[in-house]
């Protein structure tokens, strides 16, 4: 690493020189017919090397290079102009290899998937282990290159993805963890509004109070938070390639939404600065700009999320000693874009101010294990200790009273859904939940309890009377309460999602299918896919036809097959929401405030690094 980042430093000096005096490499003097090096080449060597006080040697053979890199994209742009075919530079990071970087000739109408092919054919890999990345984004195989923003003589990066024998049926490991977390994701923001009761993924504050979702954007909203958390996962493994590709996934998906939802918490801010820290774990230099643009969102995001000079995190936590994690790091990620920018003076100022706040961050050892030997984590002990400044004593009284206030805000959030679920009785006032509790105690189900004492004014007496005299009663009341708050068979058919068509059709189903199904199941892809694959749709209300020369028995008999294939799919709904939670939950971080601590190796390692180049 530090060799590589030497070498960077020496062009990046010699670039500086370059463009400086106005020095043109590929033309005369400095150019030969068999591109050897001139001797004018050799005197510019001299000078630059005297100035900078660097070896001759190194500073001839860096211009030789950047010289030959001139040559070819000089060559590259008059073949573009008379050919329309544009060379594309991919730096392609193969595991256990060194980067490579390949000369691919592309027309910019071609579309993504052609390109993805011929790296995978230079690489001799499957295309499935390749993704490509420009601009912050991944290259997707369908649009063309040129709706992708990709022009002649970029680089681009290329993440190969690593298999050893173990994995070998794995090899799209990448796009089955990505296509996983969004399905179940997906799967779960669908089912939000149908199950009242039941919450699987929500958004939090600094103090875990939930930042309530607009249906229009949960599902976005909820999608990029898992994909954000599973690329979060991939992070701490070290497996960078896998993480970058979740993250850039997740920044799509969060881009989706509107600020202001997400501008009383940080994950955004957050999102851009593990985008940025991957970049930099994959040494992708040609990532500077979006790494740069991405820090400034990032440090935008935390200033509202914060508030000016930790304002609102101070007045909420009463310290903000957890939140200069996030900072230290914002500022050594600037300072490294900084010195690849030949931004020396900004590099060094951000450095030595990441360097200071790293120090006011670092913790004993012995407190750390003093506090899990009373049942922190090594996360929590850490975070603690630094909100408290080294006592141990107050370390674990702050996070038992953030663990206390955490909890609090979460069991008013969860009583006021539950007391939403129960309803409302016939004179207005809210079902009283301690009553419904009382009545399930005595035997009788959750949903005959709720129905009676909605139907009594919450009367236990006469809630326990309708249950075991009129229970037919209560049983009308729901269905006329379902109706009312149902449309009919045909005003149920809602426009369909474009994006989810195209999801089906990437699965091989046709346009007309897709939207057809996807009416029919209220936009809900797992609803659909069920219809597709079933060949059909659900029966429409009275097709039934048990017994077509009684009507009575007919309706009656509908009505009962009805209502229990609506506990089927409910039943099936439910088992399909916990096994996509257990598939989140099995990946992703419990510790909500997991992105606010840091062992400080990697840090120190690049702070380091960095800081012997100035």
């Amino acid at each position: 690493m530090e060799t590589n980042l030497q070498y960077e430093d020496l062009l990046i000096k010699l670039r500086a020189k370059l463009n400086e005096e106005r020095i043109k490499l590929w033309e005369s003097p400095f150019t030969l017919p068999d591109q050897s090096i001139s001797e004018s080449l050799k005197d510019l060597s001299k000078k630059f090397a005297t100035e900078l006080s660097l070896p001759d040697n190194d500073v001839l053979s860096a211009l030789h290079e950047l010289q030959l890199h001139s040559i070819d994209r000089s060559k590259a742009n008059s073949e573009f102009k008379e050919t329309g075919l544009a060379t594309l530079r991919v730096k392609a990071t193969v595991p256990g290899d060194k980067p490579q970087v390949l000369k691919i000739q592309q027309t910019l109408e071609s579309v993504g998937k052609g390109l993805i092919e011929s790296v995978a054919k230079e690489l001799n890999v499957s295309e499935s282990r390749v993704k490509l990345i420009y601009n912050g984004k991944v290259i997707q195989p369908a649009p063309s290159l040129e709706d992708q923003g990709i022009k002649n003589g970029v680089q681009i990066m290329a993440l190969i993805m690593a298999v050893n024998p173990e994995e070998a049926k794995k090899e799209d490991r990448m796009y089955l963890e990505m296509k996983s977390t969004r399905d179940d994701a997906m799967l779960l923001s669908e089912y939000a509004d149908d199950f009242e009761d039941e919450e699987y993924i929500k958004l939090e504050d600094q103090s875990g109070k939930t930042v309530e979702l607009p249906a229009a954007e949960r599902r976005a909203l909820m999608v990029g938070l898992a994909l954000h958390e599973r690329g979060r996962a991939a992070a701490k493994k070290k497996d960078y390639p896998l993480a970058l590709v979740l993250l850039l996934e997740a920044d799509r998906q969060l881009s989706e939404c509107s600020s202001s939802i997400l501008a009383s918490v940080d994950n955004v801010a957050v999102l851009q600065l593990d985008i940025a820290w991957c970049y930099l774990c994959l040494q992708s230099l040609a990532a500077a700009g979006d790494a740069a643009a991405r820090l400034a969102r990032a440090e935008r995001a935390l200033k509202r999320s914060y508030g000016e000079d930790h304002g609102r995190v101070l007045a909420v936590k009463g310290t903000d000693a957890n939140e200069r994690a996030l900072m230290m790091r914002l500022h050594l990620l600037q300072g490294i874009v900084s010195f690849h920018q030949n931004k020396r003076d900004e590099a060094r100022r951000l450095l030595e101010k990441a360097e200071t706040e790293l120090n006011s961050l670092r913790v004993d050892d012995g407190a750390v294990t003093a506090l899990m030997e009373l049942g922190w984590s090594l996360s929590c002990a850490r975070r603690g200790l630094r909100a408290s400044r080294g006592d141990v004593a107050a370390a674990h009284h702050y996070l038992s009273d953030t663990s206390d206030a955490r909890d609090l805000q979460r069991r008013k959030h969860k009583q006021d859904r539950e007391s939403k679920a129960l309803g409302i009785c016939e004179d207005g006032t809210p079902v009283n939940k301690q009553l419904v509790d009382a009545l399930v105690g005595m035997g009788y189900t959750r949903r005959l309890a709720t129905l009676a004492l909605r139907t009594s004014n919450n009367h236990v007496a006469e809630g326990v009377r309708l249950i075991q005299e009129q229970p037919e009663l209560l049983e009308d009341i729901e269905e006329e309460a379902d109706e009312s708050e149902s449309p009919s068979s045909e005003e149920s058919l809602v426009e369909p999602d474009n994006k989810l068509v195209a999801e089906l059709e990437a699965m091989g189903y046709s346009a007309d299918e897709a939207r057809d199904a996807l009416s029919r199941a209220h936009n809900h892809v797992s609803g659909a896919v069920d219809l597709l694959v079933a060949g059909e749709a659900e029966p429409h209300e009275g097709m039934d036809t048990t017994d077509a020369g009684n009507p009575s028995t007919s309706a009656a008999s509908t009505d009962k097959k009805e209502k229990h294939v609506k506990r089927k799919r409910d039943d099936k709904k439910k088992r399909e929401r916990e096994q996509a939670l257990n598939r989140l939950t099995s990946v992703i971080q419990h510790d909500e405030d997991d992105h606010l601590d840091t062992s400080l190796v990697d840090e120190e390692d690049f702070l380091a690094q960095y800081k012997s180049l100035l």
